[in-house]
């Protein structure tokens, strides 16, 4: 939406003319497209590449804010460039000119969440961490389940959590050398892992042990449902398989 407001239709390519003078770093395309094939498959239309940009920054961000969570007490704290644009721009802006929302500020609302579950992965180990930067102790359970594409379970477990106020904790170490043999294998399943306290979700994800353009993802087929409920609207998403990023956008 906000790219329409400065472009007409022949200018919506990222080395168009008006896009590249919205672009102030002059090798930032490039950059942006070369890290993009690192993890992603390419976009197959502009509306796509935009949509796919914002995601490998979301979780470029998510992986390093994590990382320093993980080390509390080496690492007291992360701030990321930058929040907002001062005009329609290209940038690092977790929310742009008019006030929308890229990927990142969604998943900052979880990465900076006070309550953190968060899993580091070396081959076919995963080890899950809790991070409390509450001034209250917190008690909970780790839940993670070993899934196929469709998101039927292969293997799954589960941890109890006791953690001090204002501390990081390695929960578990969990070691899927005998599931995750081959790489055929490891192009289908991913570990989902959530942390509960209370009967309410607190903290959760997904990890692939591939990278995304190598996963072999099922055609989840998702389905809308609208609920006029009163004073607003309920909509409920389905997916028959796993849908990694998923964003519910009202087109006007």
């Amino acid at each position: 939406k906000t790219v329409k407001t400065f472009t007409l239709p022949g200018d919506r390519n990222i080395f168009s003319y008006v896009m590249e003078n919205h672009q102030k770093n002059g090798s930032a395309n490039g950059r942006m497209l070369y890290y993009l094939s690192e993890n992603f498959r390419y976009p197959k239309d502009f509306e796509s590449l935009l949509y796919t940009s914002q995601l490998l920054q979301a979780e470029a961000i998510r992986y390093g804010v994590e990382h320093w969570r993980r080390n509390r007490g080496r690492c007291m704290g992360a701030i990321y460039w930058q929040l907002n644009d001062c005009w329609p721009v290209a940038s690092w802006s977790s929310i742009d000119y008019y006030g929308r929302w890229k990927a990142l500020h969604y998943f900052a609302a979880r990465f900076f969440a006070p309550v953190l579950l968060s899993a580091c992965e070396d081959g076919c180990k995963v080890s899950l961490h809790v991070c409390n930067e509450s001034t209250d102790a917190f008690r909970g359970d780790i839940i993670w389940r070993l899934r196929d594409a469709a998101s039927g379970i292969s293997k799954e477990g589960s941890a109890a959590v006791e953690i001090g106020p204002l501390s990081s904790q390695q929960v578990c170490v969990l070691d899927f050398e005998s599931e995750l043999g081959d790489m055929e294998t490891r192009r289908k399943t991913y570990l989902e892992y959530t942390l509960r306290s209370g009967g309410a979700d607190v903290s959760g994800g997904t990890l692939l042990f591939v990278r995304n353009k190598h996963f072999d993802f099922a055609d989840p087929r998702i389905t809308a449902d609208v609920e006029d409920d009163g004073d607003r609207f309920i909509i409920r998403l389905r997916s028959s398989a796993f849908a990694r990023y998923v964003g519910l956008d009202l087109t006007d």
